[in-house]
């Protein structure tokens, strides 16, 4: 399984002309705003406050690329959703984003962070159907799993069967996380 030995913050990118040109393998976590897309990547890393986390929702204003032992790149994107930032900024992120997922051709996997706790919300949603409509490959893996009771956690595994379940708390799906990695490495060589 895929060991994390080395992590390095490398940059933060405002436009799409900034993005690293090494042809690195990039994994992308995308999820709404509050949703713990920097402490699911602080325990993927198992390092604490590694990459910054925040109570108040929309501290990820630009795309945060971390090496992986120096062989790909896992991108921290702006959250969706409640961020207290003006319309006309959001709608930058958002064209970056979209223009990030439709154009980045060395993105080896989308991580879609969903709040396990929740009924799946409407920008979730739409992000879904507009991944889907751009054909683009993404894993859904469900967040904040130690607020749930066993049977909760089980009623979402079995409504839900092959998706990621994590929780940043307790670690619980981080092997898993790693080994799907791994995989789509092995996969995209």
């Amino acid at each position: 399984m895929l060991t994390v030995k080395n992590v390095e913050f490398i940059k933060s990118v405002a436009s799409a002309d900034a993005l690293p040109a090494d042809g690195l393998a990039e994994f992308a976590f995308i999820g709404r705003s509050n949703v713990g897309k920097s402490s699911l990547m602080n325990m993927l890393f198992n390092r604490r406050n590694f990459v910054k986390t925040s109570k108040k929702p929309g501290k990820t204003v630009l795309l945060n690329y971390f090496s992986v032992n120096g062989s790909f790149y896992c991108v921290d994107l702006p959250g969706y959703g409640f961020a207290q930032r003006s319309a006309a900024e959001q709608q930058l992120w958002q064209r970056l984003i979209e223009r990030y997922l439709t154009t980045r051709k060395e993105l080896a996997d989308i991580f879609l962070l969903l709040d396990s706790r929740l009924p799946r919300q409407a920008n979730d949603t739409q992000m879904m159907e507009f991944l889907d409509f751009h054909k683009i490959r993404y894993t859904p893996v469900f967040t904040k799993t130690d607020k749930l009771s066993r049977n909760e956690l089980a009623v979402l595994k079995q409504k839900n069967p092959g998706v990621l379940t994590v929780s940043a708390v307790t670690g619980a799906g981080r092997d898993e996380l790693l080994q799907h990695i791994e995989n789509r490495l092995s996969f995209s060589e």
